[in-house]
């Protein structure tokens, strides 16, 4: 015989509330506190009025969805921190353009089969030895018989200085705040619109660590003008403007590496933005070749008439 369910009491609301984040529905709280008859969801409605009224949750738009109130401020102790740059090694030297500091989200967007995993190996082995045993990399992409082929190229030591996991969501909950976390990627499948709040999870969790995340651009585009084919290339992932709100560094790599955003250039008043490069991938798929400035196609005309 089923014990009868315990009497909802304002106690076990508050505690429930003090713990959730986010926005909760009625029928939520109903059903992780077992509030099923009549009588107890009316009482449930009370104290949730009750909680709205003396400021502890807000009503949200949608019918029956609140938002605890989080009235905690955490002081930021700003003027005895110590300026700490990360010694942070990339591919195609970009660690000339851009200071990276603790707590850093660092976007490679790119479309597929142009590189971005191997982007990604390059930069973990140009780091493995000064990060030892603070790099790991998250995995989504490849079999451990395939990554031992990648990386056979890199020389990378045997046992190799940095972790590597599997893992395809909610990187927010495993990463170390302290470490270089490496993601190979984040797919939010077709639900684009959550790639901003998983990146933004990702930020609130570090502390002194970084996390660099690739992620999958959008195919250029054909159209026709005037009887011409043009292709364009989109410079943000799928998520659009939201993939870069917390970024200090974007990189868009497609027909050729593209600093989209840099937050905190290596030259004071100096905009790198829109900076490119023209590569090659090397028959070993995993080494970058004849990297070249690139200054547009009319640009290298002109260059090319002079």
């Amino acid at each position: 015989m089923q014990p009868p369910p315990k009497q909802l009491t304002q106690a076990m609301v508050d505690v429930w509330v003090k713990t959730t984040r986010g926005i909760f529905s009625f029928g939520q709280i109903c059903y992780e506190l077992n509030v099923e008859s009549r009588e107890a969801k009316a009482s449930m409605r009370t104290i949730l009025n009750r909680l709205e009224d003396t400021g502890k949750i807000k009503r949200m738009p949608g019918q029956g969805l609140y938002r605890r109130i989080n009235e905690e401020l955490i002081p930021i102790d700003w003027q005895n921190a110590q300026v700490n740059l990360l010694a942070l090694k990339f591919p195609f030297g970009l660690e000339e353009f851009v200071k990276i500091y603790p707590k850093s989200i660092i976007i490679l967007a790119g479309t597929k089969n142009v590189g971005k995993t191997a982007w990604l190996y390059n930069f973990v082995a140009l780091n493995m030895q000064r990060f030892k045993g603070s790099l790991d990399l998250y995995n989504s992409e490849t079999s451990p018989q395939q990554m031992l082929e990648r990386f056979a190229p890199l020389n990378i030591p045997k046992p190799a200085p940095f972790t590597v996991y599997e893992r395809y969501d909610d990187f927010a909950d495993v990463i170390h705040p302290a470490h270089i976390s490496v993601i190979d990627y984040l797919d939010p499948n077709s639900e684009v619109y959550l790639v901003g709040t998983e990146i933004d999870a990702i930020f609130r969790k570090l502390t002194s660590g970084v996390a660099v995340i690739g992620l999958q651009k959008p195919p250029p585009t054909v159209v026709w003008v005037k009887g011409q084919r043009t292709t364009f290339e989109r410079d943000l992932a799928y998520g659009g403007g939201f993939t870069a709100k917390r970024a200090c560094l974007y990189i868009s790599l497609g027909k050729t590496l593209k600093l989209v955003y840099v937050k905190t250039p290596k030259q004071p008043h100096t905009n790198y933005a829109n900076m490119q490069w023209t590569y090659n991938i090397a028959e070993d798929g995993i080494h970058f070749e004849n990297i070249q400035r690139y200054y547009g196609e009319e640009e290298e005309q002109k260059r090319e008439e002079e």
